[in-house]
C-alpha cells in the first residue's frame, strides 16, 4: 500500500485509541460516532497486518505492533499539528490551561505547592490542581489524560515505550523529632535510633529505606505508631517522642514552620530519586512543555538551596 492511499484520518484515530484505550472515548474526544471509529480500526488493521488492539474487559489493550507505531504516530501528528498552528508565538500569561498531578502528599508539598504558586505569579491561567498517585494506576491514568504529569518519588521505572520519564534530581531522607526530643540534642547510635518509637506514614516508602539502611547493623525500627497520612503523621510527631521521617527537601520547610529538629541518622545518606513521567502525546505540546520546564527549573533551585 502507498502513501497516498492513506488516509491522514486515519492515524488521528489510531492516536486516539492509544490514548484513551475505548472506542467510545476514542469517538468523544475526536466527536465521532463509535461506529466510525470501529470502521476505522478495522481498516488500521488490514493497513498493519495486526490486530492493534485486543479486549480485556471494557478496556482495549494495544499489541506490541501498537505500542511500536505509537511514538511514530504521535511525532507524525505532532508535525502536522506544528503546520496548521498559527503563527503567534505561545505567551504562557495569555494561555489558560488546567493540568492534573498525581503524586503523593509529600510530593505535593515539595513540589506541586510551591509549582502552583510559581504559575500564579507567571501565567495566572494555567492552573495545577494534585490527584493522589496510584502505583501502577498511574501509567493508565496518563494514557487515558486523568492526569498530565506523575512526580514519582518510589523509582519505580516504568515498562511502557509511550511515558516519558525525566529525571529531575536526587532528594534524601531526613528523620526529624518534636522540639526538645532527646535525640535532636546528640548523634544517636544505631541501636538507640531504632528502638525510638517511629512513625510508619501510609503511602510513604521513607521507612522501608531506614530498614534497609539499619539491616547493615542487624537492626529494625520500632514502630509505634501509623498514620494514614503525612499530616497525621507530622502532628503525632510533634505530640510525642515518635521519629518521623520524610524527604530532606520537605524537612527543611518543616523545620522552619513547625520546628521540628533533625536527627542525626546513624548510616550514610540515603538517596532516592526525583522523576517526572508524562505521555509522550504532550511531547510537542507548548503549553505542557512549558510547566515541565518550570517544573525542572523550580526542582533545581530547590536541591541547590538544601
Amino acid at each position: 500500500m502507498h502513501l497516498r492511499e492513506i488516509d491522514a484520518n486515519l492515524l488521528v484515530t489510531l492516536d486516539a485509541l492509544l490514548v484513551d484505550a475505548s472506542v467510545t472515548r476514542a469517538a468523544e474526544r475526536l466527536g465521532r460516532s463509535a461506529s466510525a471509529i470501529s470502521h476505522a480500526l478495522a481498516k488500521l488493521r488490514e493497513i498493519f497486518g495486526d490486530e492493534l488492539f485486543v479486549r480485556a474487559g471494557q478496556r482495549l489493550v494495544p499489541t506490541a505492533k501498537a505500542l511500536e507505531l505509537a511514538p511514530t504516530v504521535h511525532v507524525i501528528l505532532a508535525g502536522m499539528e506544528s503546520l496548521l498552528r498559527p503563527s503567534k508565538p505561545f505567551d504562557p500569561s495569555e494561555t489558560s490551561r488546567d493540568f492534573a498531578v498525581a503524586t503523593s502528599e509529600a510530593g505535593e508539598l515539595m513540589l506541586v505547592q510551591p509549582l502552583r504558586l510559581r504559575l500564579q505569579r507567571l501565567a495566572p491561567n494555567v492552573r495545577v490542581g494534585w490527584v493522589a498517585t496510584r502505583g501502577e494506576d498511574n501509567i493508565d491514568a496518563l494514557r487515558n489524560g486523568r492526569s498530565h504529569f506523575v512526580i514519582d518519588i518510589e523509582g519505580a521505572s516504568p515498562q511502557a515505550p509511550d511515558i516519558r520519564v525525566l529525571r529531575l534530581g536526587d532528594d534524601a531522607l531526613a528523620t526529624l523529632a518534636r522540639p526538645g526530643h532527646r535525640l535532636a540534642r546528640a548523634a544517636p547510635k544505631a541501636e538507640s535510633f531504632a528502638a525510638s518509637g517511629h512513625i510508619d506514614v501510609h503511602g510513604l516508602p521513607a521507612l522501608e529505606l531506614v530498614n534497609r539502611a539499619l539491616a547493615a547493623h542487624n537492626l529494625t525500627a520500632t514502630v509505634t505508631s501509623r498514620a494514614s497520612s503525612l499530616l497525621s503523621g507530622l502532628l503525632l510527631a510533634l505530640n510525642s517522642d515518635a521519629l518521623i521521617t520524610v524527604p530532606a527537601s520537605l524537612a527543611a520547610s518543616l523545620e522552619k514552620q513547625f520546628g521540628f529538629k533533625r536527627v542525626r541518622q546513624p548510616f550514610p545518606p540515603i538517596l532516592f530519586p526525583l522523576r517526572l513521567m508524562w505521555h509522550s502525546s504532550y511531547d510537542r505540546d507548548e503549553c505542557h512543555a512549558w510547566v515541565r520546564a518550570e517544573l525542572v527549573k523550580f526542582s533545581g533551585e530547590m536541591q541547590v538551596s538544601d
